[in-house]
């Protein structure tokens, strides 16, 4: 950095535009924020997360922490999805309800409130009702992902985590990780499977959409 230094002031003007915009290309890549200096209160992390969306104020937000290895793969399957879930419910902070909803990479009709209608659905399919066969339901038809509205914002999102305590009971009541489902047969390991695979799957693109919907990579 120092040998960088000393070469700045040979740089022609040309030159040091180049660089800055190498610099600015780098920052992007790697996800850095890149308003120095943080002498404003709004350029400061965060100490914790907000939630626009009114029937978040109070679920915890906070980045969580991978779970460890405890040799009993029941447990760490279901450690790993309720990290998961966590992961991807982290992805509705700083949203209003208006980018909640938006379509923000065009031409996909895909929002983040889309994605949470999905995942509601995929609960009850594979968990609380696949598991127990009680209570099938299809909340939404073909109309989860390009669907919600405002006035259904707050209902969607409760349904959701009402849906997931459903499904943590149906993985309670099952008897093993080979026993199967009531609903829809397949065993509990494979269902608890095909929901990692559904959260990190729609986690990214949650991700990715919000990122668009802020207008700036809000970590």
């Amino acid at each position: 950095m120092s040998r960088i230094a000393a070469a700045l002031p040979s740089l022609s003007a040309a030159e040091l535009d180049e660089l800055a915009d190498a610099v600015e290309a780098l920052t992007d890549a790697i996800g850095l924020q890149r308003d120095w200096p943080a002498n404003d209160p709004s350029d400061v992390d965060r100490a914790e997360d907000e939630a626009s969306v009114p029937v978040l104020t109070d679920v915890d937000l906070s980045r969580g922490s991978e779970p460890d290895d405890s040799g009993d793969e029941r447990a760490d399957l279901h450690a790993w999805l309720a990290y998961q879930r966590h992961e991807f419910l982290r992805k509705l902070r700083d949203l209003s309800a208006e980018q909640a909803l938006q379509w923000s990479v065009p031409p996909v009709e895909l929002s983040v409130l889309g994605l949470v209608r999905h995942m509601r659905q995929m609960e009850a399919g594979y968990l609380a009702w696949g598991l127990s066969g009680e209570g099938a339901r299809d909340f939404y038809g073909d109309d989860d992902f390009a669907g919600g509205s405002l006035d259904s914002v707050g209902d969607d999102i409760r349904g959701w985590l009402t849906e997931i305590k459903r499904a943590d009971a149906a993985i309670a009541a099952s008897p093993s990780l080979d026993a199967r489902g009531l609903g829809h047969g397949r065993t509990l390991r494979w269902s608890l499977l095909k929901m990692l695979h559904e959260y990190t799957l729609h986690a990214g693109q949650a991700h990715m959409i919000r990122f668009a919907a802020l207008g700036e990579m809000r970590r």
